[in-house]
């Protein structure tokens, strides 16, 4: 079935903080797309080791860009991201911060529960951000798998409030003894997803494209047994673009 945009998802997305556009990209181009990723695994490891969760930026590497302008341009994409958002929100060509997100190659593994950027972050003008970080057509992240990824949870509705005393306390990570199994790493980092109060999993198949808030609380959870490659990006406006750089000269003149 292809993909067909509902209006409801605007409701879902500036409720919630997210939004799936099921199946949206079509075989040939998750095709071209895992064709051209097929070496970032080995890539990223080389890098950083076997334990390694993602290649970033993409546009730093000896990777066929092509398929990744075509997913860029692709008009069902551009429209669903316009009538999501507005016709200003464009996943960048450039390609210079777009990451590609792999399966760790030994151990089960995770990110704690998090928000990319909160009043703690260091940002440019502190009333500025409690504004813009509750309007859904500022700050946006995107997840685009090439394989089924189920690795993504998230807290609905969490960007547009401050936090709950039992999610601080949910955060804290529980990290399993030193020369734990493989099994018992995988049973661990499960139940700490699931210790999330109203958390839920972002199940998504390959060609389907996640958009959601980055200052909601989210987690990666990864098992090696899993292949992992999906297209981590985002689609800014201007604004955005030109707060990130003022949030970068600030942290830089620190």
């Amino acid at each position: 079935m292809s993909f067909h945009f509902c209006d409801s998802m605007i409701h879902q997305y500036r409720t919630e903080g997210f939004a799936v556009f099921r199946q949206i990209l079509p075989a040939s181009l998750i095709s071209d797309l895992r064709k051209a990723t097929v070496r970032v695994p080995e890539i990223a490891r080389n890098l950083r080791g076997p334990q390694a969760q993602r290649l970033q930026p993409v546009a730093s590497h000896d990777i066929d860009l092509k398929p990744f302008k075509d997913y860029a341009e692709l008009p069902p994409l551009v429209d669903a991201i316009a009538r999501l958002l507005t016709p200003r929100h464009k996943i960048r060509n450039e390609f210079d911060r777009t990451g590609i997100l792999i399966e760790p190659a030994e151990r089960p593994g995770w990110t704690n529960w998090h928000r990319d950027i909160t009043e703690e972050s260091n940002v440019p003008d502190l009333e500025e951000f409690r504004r813009i970080t509750r309007d859904p057509h500022w700050f946006n992240q995107i997840n685009c798998p090439l394989y089924e990824d189920n690795c993504t949870w998230y807290v609905p509705g969490s960007y547009l409030r401050e936090n709950f005393t039992e999610e601080v306390a949910a955060a804290i990570a529980q990290r399993p003894p030193e020369g734990a199994s493989y099994g018992e790493l995988e049973r661990a980092g499960i139940v700490y997803a699931q210790g999330m109060p109203r958390a839920v999993r972002l199940s998504m198949d390959a060609g389907d494209f996640a958009i959601y808030h980055p200052n909601a609380w989210h987690l990666g959870n990864y098992l090696p047994d899993r292949k992992r490659v999906t297209i981590h990006d985002f689609a800014p406006t201007p604004e955005l673009l030109d707060w990130y750089r003022r949030w970068s000269e600030k942290r830089a003149s620190n």
